[in-house]
């Protein structure tokens, strides 16, 4: 049996159209994979990161809970995802003084930043490695409360008890960037059913994100559409083709491309923004890679399109890098074409370990 006497809380990943839960414990000082799960939420119920159905989700949240796989969650406690389309990161330089003043400090700050006032959000702070004698690097995270509040409300019908929250891309970079540290600069790029986010991490701390409607519903759609077939066809022949351009004379291939063109052409611009909008006496190395998560990553096939578009290395990333040993004495139950897919739910796992 698992050690339950501490309350270590779990991850729970709230997306548009699904739920993830990963719950992390240490045995004989390893961690370990010891439950989860997840759970499909019909359209309608969450749009765009914003709750419709407060009722409706608590009740698919209770159920996802109650279906865990692996031990049963002994825990009430957990970290939950807030949306990355309804938040902001930002990294703002600030003087240097005492940390009880800079919570207020940036309090005022962040309304240089956001377009929103400091009273509707919540936000969150660390510094990190930068700055100068005089000053010092701080990233920020805020969201609106009102819509923190809608996930607080329904983890709450569904009897839970969060503690923390985080914006999904600090929990995914925390999954995926070995021991929280970049040398070079390295792009995530998150591959959901409704939406892609694109997370630029260097140092010790995320610099950039942004979100786009390029997803896999896009990919089944174009297939669909091109093919004339249904979608439950389309995504079949996505996933059991992929990328092959000699398979049906081509036709799947051809049928993504202008969609995955799409996604190449944006990780090109974030690139050369963040690139050419650092200060000129920071100029950042090269992106040293991108990595892909997700359960778009995958598609077979896709990290050989980016790399040959992109000309720069691209791999599908490992959610376990910042969990398992190198030699670790149990694997995980989940395959890993399945646990890339958690890796917002293993990030938010971490964070609940005390």
């Amino acid at each position: 049996m698992l050690n339950s006497s501490k309350q270590d809380a779990f991850g729970l990943d709230i997306s548009d159209l699904s739920i993830k839960i990963a719950k992390l414990e240490k045995v004989s000082g390893e961690f370990m994979l010891a439950s989860y799960g997840r759970e499909e939420i019909p359209s309608g119920i969450i749009e765009n990161g914003e709750i419709k159905q407060i009722d409706a989700l608590a009740q698919i949240i209770g159920k996802g809970v109650e279906g865990i796989k692996g031990y049963p969650l002994k825990t009430l406690y957990c970290v939950v995802s807030l949306p990355e389309t309804e938040s902001f990161i930002r990294i703002i330089q600030m003087p240097r003084m005492k940390e009880n003043e800079m919570g207020e400090a940036i309090k005022w700050e962040i309304e240089n930043h956001i377009p929103l006032s400091a009273d509707e959000v919540y936000f969150d702070w660390q510094e990190f490695d930068g700055g100068n004698k005089d000053s010092v690097n701080v990233l920020v995270g805020a969201t609106k409360k009102s819509l923190a509040d809608s996930y607080l409300e329904a983890a709450k019908k569904a009897g839970l008890r969060p503690v923390i929250f985080e914006i999904e891309s600090v929990a995914t970079a925390r999954a995926l960037i070995e021991s929280g540290v970049s040398q070079k600069p390295v792009m995530i790029v998150d591959l959901g059913a409704k939406r892609s986010s694109f997370i630029i991490f260097s140092g010790r701390a995320i610099h950039f994100t942004s979100s786009l409607p390029i997803c896999n519903e896009a990919l089944v759609e174009a297939i669909a559409k091109k093919m004339s077939i249904s979608r439950d066809e389309a995504k079949k022949l996505k996933f059991e083709i992929g990328l092959d351009k000699e398979a049906r004379g081509g036709e799947i291939f051809n049928a993504m491309q202008p969609v995955l063109a799409e996604l190449a052409e944006q990780i090109k611009k974030y690139i050369d923004f963040y690139t050419t909008h650092r200060p000129a006496d920071s100029q950042p190395p090269p992106f040293s890679k991108i990595i892909l998560c997700g359960g778009g990553a995958n598609l077979s096939g896709l990290p050989n399109f980016l790399q040959q578009e992109l000309k720069i290395t691209v791999e599908v990333g490992n959610p376990w890098i910042n969990i398992l040993d190198k030699n670790p004495k149990k694997l995980p139950e989940i395959p890993f074409s399945q646990s890339i897919g958690y890796a917002t739910a293993l990030g938010l796992s971490l964070r609940g370990i005390w």
